[in-house]
């Protein structure tokens, strides 16, 4: 049978011709079918006979799921295992055998009715369900991961669980609980019946152990190990040498705790160290004394007697005290004796009473609401200069607003304007300002300059207060 194609250009009588012969020729002329075939078209003869050959020589395969595979007659049918779920083996003769291989994975749920036995070693990637009991006679249980959850359900067992870490929100039980790392939990730790208790092998494991037990209580008690900073002995009755000066909390100790009623000598061992206490009774204090920080010191005010200043030999540090037999005092008189003074300033002062305070250098002048106010021009009442440091200062218990004055001496004092050195100064227009004046009227005169000074602004210069 040859291809027959017509083109687009070819006349209908081409067309009419190729048609006929593919008719006649290639399909063949229907009247010479089978006369046991009822099928009137070439896709029915083929479809019924297809169901004639299947029917004595074919077979049909067909699922769970209703999906079917018709096999012909010379066909050949595949069986194929999945890797580690199941085998397929041909053999002699005409078998076919289905099983489990050795290591067998399971992607999904497996579902075992009754009795689950494993003599190798079952590894699950997801989650194991047991609706009843999980027995295992031997071997282990392990998981990749390190961690074997139970959930919520009890883990019984008459032998031993032995793992790296075990975690419980509920309760452990067994006879004995041997642990070679972290024993802890969130709860408590409870030990139940007569001469129990928690037994340390130590760093080797012999003949010998350390039992730690509890008498029973006749009442809930509580042991509490306070917050330590440091590692630190639990100390016994029958501990003679690990306690220390620094176990004992400073100020516990009292008389009564010492067995012969007092704290004596043979109780201390301070070697060179320094007793500190609050109060120190003793009948003789023996020794040189070195460093005392306070003293304690009482009130004379009447008294009438002489008593020393002591001095010390510097101004910091461990000094010895000293006295000087020209100075001396007198609690009943208030007299301060002595051969002679210095002071580093150089004017005397007294205290007025004043209207507001005034800064040093400023001239006062008798007036005011108070004793003393700011100056005025050529005033003739003129006090003095407020003063910067006095050397010495009089009326000092003054209270209230009030001002120093210096009086005689050496004082910085406000001037403006042109001074020459010796210039006697008084009070100038500005209130509480000097200014050079070398005619002045009685009263008029603070004192004389002691410097040059030549500005029309506000200055400070040393002025010699009291000097006419």
């Amino acid at each position: 049978m040859a291809v027959r194609s017509i083109a687009v250009t070819d006349t209908l009588e081409t067309f009419r011709t190729e048609f006929n012969g593919l008719a006649a020729n290639d399909f063949g002329d229907i009247a010479t079918l089978d006369s046991s075939l009822s099928a009137t078209s070439v896709i029915g003869a083929v479809n019924e006979l297809s169901a004639q050959v299947s029917a004595s020589l074919g077979i049909f395969i067909e699922d769970a799921s209703s999906t079917r595979q018709q096999i012909g007659a010379g066909q050949t049918i595949n069986f194929r295992g999945t890797s580690n779920e199941i085998e397929a083996v041909v053999s002699a003769t005409d078998t076919l055998t289905i099983g489990l291989p050795n290591d067998v994975t399971i992607s999904n749920d497996l579902t075992v009715s009754t009795d689950l036995n494993v003599d190798g070693i079952a590894t699950f990637q997801n989650q194991i369900v047991v609706d009843t009991t999980l027995d295992l006679r031997s071997g282990i249980i392990s998981d990749s991961s390190g961690a074997i959850s139970f959930a919520d359900e009890n883990l019984t067992t008459t032998g031993s669980i032995t793992s790296a870490s075990l975690e419980s929100t509920g309760a452990i039980s067994g006879i004995t609980i041997t642990g070679t790392g972290d024993i802890s939990t969130s709860e408590q730790f409870v030990l139940t019946g007569a001469g129990k208790g928690i037994v340390f092998e130590g760093a080797t494991a012999d003949d010998f152990e350390a039992t730690l037990k509890v008498a029973g209580p006749s009442a809930d008690v509580v042991v509490t190990i306070p917050s330590l900073g440091a590692n630190a002995n639990l100390v016994t009755t029958g501990d003679t040498g690990t306690v220390s000066s620094t176990m004992i909390t400073n100020g516990t100790i009292l008389n009564e705790d010492i067995a012969d009623t007092q704290i004596r000598a043979a109780k201390l061992n301070l070697a060179s160290d320094t007793l500190i206490v609050d109060t120190l009774t003793a009948n003789t204090i023996t020794g040189t004394a070195s460093v005392a920080q306070l003293v304690s010191l009482t009130a004379n005010d009447s008294t009438n007697e002489t008593v020393f200043i002591t001095f010390a030999d510097g101004a910091t540090g461990n000094q010895g005290l000293e006295t000087d037999s020209s100075l001396t005092y007198n609690p009943s008189s208030n007299l301060l004796s002595t051969t002679a003074t210095a002071a580093q300033y150089a004017d005397l002062a007294e205290k007025y009473t004043s209207d507001q305070e005034y800064v040093p250098g400023t001239i006062v002048m008798f007036g005011g609401d108070a004793e003393v106010t700011i100056s005025e021009d050529r005033t003739k009442k003129v006090a003095g200069v407020v003063s910067t440091h006095p050397a010495y200062l009089m009326n000092s218990h003054l209270e209230g607003t009030s001002v120093e004055v210096a009086l005689q001496g050496r004082v910085p004092c406000k001037v403006e304007g042109t001074v020459h050195k010796g210039d006697m100064i008084v009070a100038g227009s500005t209130p509480g300002v000097g200014i050079a004046h070398n005619d002045p009227q009685l009263g008029q005169v603070i004192g004389k300059a002691l410097e040059n000074y030549n500005s029309t602004e506000i200055g400070m210069i040393e002025v010699a207060v009291g000097r006419l």
